[in-house]
């Protein structure tokens, strides 16, 4: 049997205040009010609680270059400790754990010489570890940080956006220097910090570090939005989708995946299957009509999907244990 993340059950409002800080996980109290046409005093006691009881997180992913998608196939009572070790990994993006056969999928940075170690050395070394296979992400369709699943309206997403989503992802890997460095840092452990704060902790003034910030978001080397389980706004039903089509159509299938309802990543990648995603929706049905009546899946030439069990990483941070 297959156990899904208990949901929460967020209701209404705060599942419009965990969609603004999807937009936009730096954005005030104030102005999430005023884009949501919600009280300030509501919003914010709101807000403040979701943060406080850790179902909504605010952090920062930097991201410097390109990636790679990583399996693992492991021994089944091996899987929990090796996802763990997986998911402290400063590389490591996302770490989940699918349904069989046995294997944990993760998105890893690729530094330069990082996937020769990773791959032939630190993870055969894994005790359980069986079989390593990876693929060089070569193109993103759609990332976390565009995932935007409501329930906000495009016009308030719009007004949410105080800088413009950057046209793609880095493409070559990008060095950051001290005081960048030291900012992203701060942002990955909280990325709701006041920039009187980071101006504090770096030695710039509010307005030097605004413009610091700015570029690193327009540029896509910072993201900063809220990390939530699917479950809790209403998607239980996650899964990871693998599609081989004809080579010349890759580009054109990977978009029409991306438009796909409930699709929050997707990717080309090299190998066998050349488009990955990762969807999430509210319930098998939904799941079984993405899989069978979406445009992209009449283009589709084999499809192989298996279901999320259980994240122990997404957008960088480790995911809190089960209860």
């Amino acid at each position: 049997m297959v156990m899904l993340a208990p949901s929460r059950e967020l209701d209404g409002l705060d599942r419009r205040i965990v969609g603004a800080l999807q937009v936009n996980g730096r954005a005030s109290w104030r102005r999430i009010a005023e884009v949501l046409g919600e009280p300030f005093s509501t919003v914010t006691r709101r807000g403040i609680a979701l943060l406080d009881s850790s179902i909504v997180r605010v952090a920062g992913l930097v991201t410097l270059g390109p990636t790679h998608l990583v399996e693992v196939h492991c021994e089944p009572s091996r899987l929990v400790a090796i996802a763990e070790e997986l998911s402290g990994d400063p590389d490591a993006i996302f770490v989940y754990a699918l349904t069989g056969p046995t294997r944990i999928l993760f998105e890893v940075q690729a530094r330069p010489g990082r996937l020769s170690s990773l791959v032939l050395e630190e993870l055969p070394a894994l005790d359980g570890v069986v079989q390593v296979s990876a693929s060089p992400v070569m193109e993103y369709f759609r990332t976390v940080a565009e995932w935007h699943p409501g329930p906000v309206t495009a016009e308030e997403t719009a007004a949410l956006q105080e800088v413009p989503p950057p046209p793609s992802r880095p493409s070559a890997s990008g060095v950051l220097d001290d005081v960048d460095s030291h900012l992203v840092r701060i942002l990955v452990a909280d990325g709701r910090v006041p920039v009187a704060e980071l101006g504090e902790a770096v030695g710039l003034s509010a307005p030097a570090v605004r413009r610091r910030l700015n570029t690193l978001l327009e540029d896509g080397t910072l993201s900063v939005r809220a990390i939530v389980e699917p479950a809790d706004i209403g998607l239980p039903i996650e899964a990871v989708v693998w599609v081989r089509t004809a080579p010349a159509d890759a580009v054109e299938v990977g978009r029409l995946l991306a438009e796909a309802p409930g699709v929050r990543y997707a990717v080309m990648a090299m190998g066998e299957f050349q488009l990955m995603a990762n969807v999430t929706l509210a319930s098998l049905n939904e799941l079984r009509d993405f899989l069978t009546s979406s445009p992209w899946a009449e283009r589709a030439l084999a499809v192989r999907s298996s279901l999320v069990v259980r994240a122990y990483k997404r957008g960088g941070l480790r995911m809190p244990a089960l209860d």
